[in-house]
């Protein structure tokens, strides 16, 4: 059972007490991510997040790592489009360290313009080593043909220029507007007592607030589609996203749509990965993928083989996405998709660490939370006419867009549609 409550100045706790563990998981949430930035400021929030654990007015950068390593713990931070995660995994003995040094870190930290510095050559070689990986790098592609001109498409990383163009003031200015409390969480799932918890969190989180402030996000900028777009590289495969619209985060398709990309490329007994990787022996790696947010979405089907094999391969997804709708699937891969998807869920949250960001995504999304039988009641309800509903609504007349980097064939398909 997850315990809620709100500090006076706005934070957000939630607490999932968990039987038979050792570990506790302590996430901070930060309800800002790249789609939150100005083009002037691509690549802030994901800055930002590798500058706060790079001193406080208390602890070096140094001094951080050696207290979280010599406990055993892990510490980390992830930023996404559209929320950044702080987390701290320990040994339940060391609650109180994890929760002391995400609020420091948190309240505190420096910005010192020396680390800033530093830190903006180590996001720089974090783009380059991106783009020197093509199954990466295309993805980043994928997003900016899918959402041109809109924060949404463009990286999260941010570019060599607006990383190169940071400086205290910029970067302070920005954390300023978007770290308050109102628009943050902090999550703790593990063993622990609850009433202890909640006497360290006030303790660390409460004293020392921060101003709470009423943040309003701009609207969005109507974003374009790009249909093809092509990245000339010397290497041994092509690599290339297809992909059209999706659903959002909270569309009531969305289980419906969960079992859609199981089926057709969601595992290794998938469609494409049996009929194309298996069957035909055309590539390493085939999957499906969805990227949903809170008011859109896209599907998007990855893949990588040699420029000889490439217009076979686009084919052969055209046909397997065809016969789909066409054909429909059977009550057996049905029923199989559904025991995947909640077998696979049930070993992830044996990790202290996944029910912590189960607990705060819900939160985020849906401002409440789901108890496992609950996601099952919703997985099992799916019917054979839901299924077939969302998959007339993702494939039929859509639009696809088609992104490939590497060295195409002569005369290459250059579309991508269904009756290729």
């Amino acid at each position: 059972m997850v315990h809620k409550f709100t500090l006076p100045n706005g934070l957000t706790v939630l607490l999932e007490p968990i039987d038979n563990v050792v570990s506790v998981s302590c996430g901070l949430w930060i309800k800002v991510g790249s789609r939150h930035e100005k083009a002037n400021e691509m690549g802030y929030a994901h800055f930002i997040e590798h500058m706060l654990f790079k001193g406080t007015d208390k602890y070096s950068a140094k001094d951080i790592a050696r207290l979280v390593d010599r406990v055993g713990g892990q510490h980390n931070a992830a930023t996404n489009r559209e929320y950044t995660c702080y987390y701290i995994n320990v040994v339940s003995d060391y609650l109180e360290l994890a929760v002391e040094i995400l609020s420091d870190t948190y309240l505190h930290s420096t910005f010192d313009e020396e680390e800033i510095e530093k830190e903006k050559n180590v996001v720089i070689e974090e783009i380059r080593m991106y783009e020197d990986t093509p199954d990466e790098h295309i993805h980043d592609l994928f997003m900016d043909t899918m959402f041109y001109n809109s924060p949404l498409g463009h990286s999260i990383l941010g570019s060599f220029n607006t990383i190169s163009s940071i400086n205290r003031e910029s970067i302070v200015s920005f954390y300023k507007h978007h770290y308050t409390d109102n628009e943050s969480l902090f999550v703790i799932s593990g063993n622990f007592n609850i009433e202890e918890a909640r006497q360290i969190i006030e303790k660390y989180f409460y004293k020392d607030c921060t101003a709470t402030k009423n943040i309003s996000i701009h609207s969005l900028p109507q974003y374009e589609r790009k249909l093809r777009v092509h990245l000339d590289k010397d290497l041994e495969q092509v690599h290339l996203c297809i992909g059209t619209d999706g659903l959002s985060k909270v569309d009531e398709d969305r289980w419906a749509y969960y079992l859609f990309n199981t089926i057709l490329g969601g595992s290794m007994s998938s469609r494409l990965f049996q009929n194309i990787r298996e069957k035909e022996g055309l590539c390493y790696s085939i999957y499906c993928f969805h990227s949903s947010f809170m008011d859109t979405g896209v599907f998007g089907i990855y893949c990588g083989t040699a420029p000889s094999q490439y217009n076979k391969l686009l084919q052969l997804i055209a046909n397997e996405c065809r016969l789909i709708t066409s054909q429909g699937i059977s009550e057996e891969e049905l029923a199989d998709a559904k025991s995947y998807l909640i077998g696979n869920m049930a070993l992830s949250l044996e990790s202290t660490e996944v029910r912590m960001s189960h607990i705060a995504k819900n939160e985020i999304v849906f401002g409440q939370q789901f108890t496992f039988k609950e996601i099952v009641r919703n997985i099992q309800a799916v019917t054979m006419e839901d299924f077939m509903r969302v998959a007339h609504r993702i494939l039929d007349n859509a639009q696809f867009s088609l992104v490939t980097i590497g060295k195409l064939p002569q005369n290459p398909i250059n579309e991508f549609h269904l009756n290729i």
